[in-house]
């Protein structure tokens, strides 16, 4: 009974402490809501107020989890460097290559020619796809600067109320270590889960991919200089498959870094958890 009794008691530290910690710092975050309004605000005559929208989220969510949570949980997320700073250059990159598409975009427009019909079609398809990786970069960034708090705020308390239960309700000491122990590891794993899956998309873009999306990006810039003033419909027919096809290879980089391998990484960790848990109750 006393064991029991003391095991409760730091359960509930732990819980209430947290939870409070939680509640606390979630105070000082940016409402959610009015980032995701601004990450959908991607359009051509408000592309400077978004690039300066997408810095005011970074610096939001990087200040926000400052001090214990940043050197806890994250400790290379800051103002400066980490997470944070990868998902704000991509965001850039992203509105800087949606720009000159949209240079490019207008040149053809401004052609007025049936033959460029198709290719303002694919224009504005991918146009499209551009603003929608925009607003997903700013949902990530939304993310990571909220599943800390989440995690302070509902999961440890959970897994403390869990513990509790297990405590006064089983009597095999044995079950009672086992649902302990997997409440401490789901403690554990979940808080690194959604960082640890946005490092390696960081590290994949800044380490392996620096070269060839700076190439693609060099030469978007260039063409998108180049259709400045450009008159000749079959110059513009093919600078503009030329930008098509870089675009079109940026677009499936960023897909893979940033939508592929994070959601792959988070569903095998889920899995690989799930048959460990499996592996330790049974």
């Amino acid at each position: 009974m006393a064991q029991k009794i003391i095991f409760t008691i730091i359960m509930l530290l732990i819980g209430c402490g947290s939870f409070s910690f939680g509640l606390i710092s979630c105070g000082s975050v940016d409402n959610p809501q009015n980032q995701e309004t601004q990450a959908q605000r991607s359009t051509a005559a408000q592309a400077a107020q978004t690039t300066q929208t997408a810095q005011r989220d970074s610096q939001a969510a990087s200040a926000s989890r400052g001090g214990v949570i940043t050197s806890f949980l994250l400790p290379e997320l800051s103002a400066d460097k980490g997470i944070q700073k990868s998902l704000d250059g991509k965001s850039k990159q992203i509105l800087n290559v949606w720009e000159r598409l949209k240079t490019v975009n207008g040149v053809v427009n401004a052609a007025n020619s049936e033959a460029l019909s198709p290719t303002d079609n694919i224009m504005k398809k991918l146009s499209g796809m551009l603003s929608f990786f925009f607003s997903m970069i700013i949902f990530w960034k939304v993310l990571l600067a909220l599943s800390g708090y989440m995690i302070f705020f509902a999961v440890i308390p959970i897994c403390a109320i869990i513990a509790i239960i297990t405590i006064w309700t089983y009597k095999d000491r044995k079950k009672v270590l086992r649902i302990l122990i997997v409440s401490i590891i789901i403690s554990l794993i979940i808080p690194f889960a959604i960082p640890a899956a946005f490092q390696i998309s960081a590290l994949m873009d800044n380490h392996i991919l620096t070269k060839n999306v700076n190439t693609l990006v060099d030469s978007i810039d260039a063409k998108g200089r180049a259709a400045e003033g450009m008159r000749n419909v079959p110059a513009i027919r093919e600078l503009s498959n030329g930008m098509i096809e870089d675009v079109t290879n940026y677009l499936v980089i960023v897909i893979f870094v940033y939508l592929v391998v994070p959601v792959l990484f988070l569903v095998s960790l889920f899995f690989f958890v799930r048959y460990f848990v499996k592996l330790i109750l049974h």
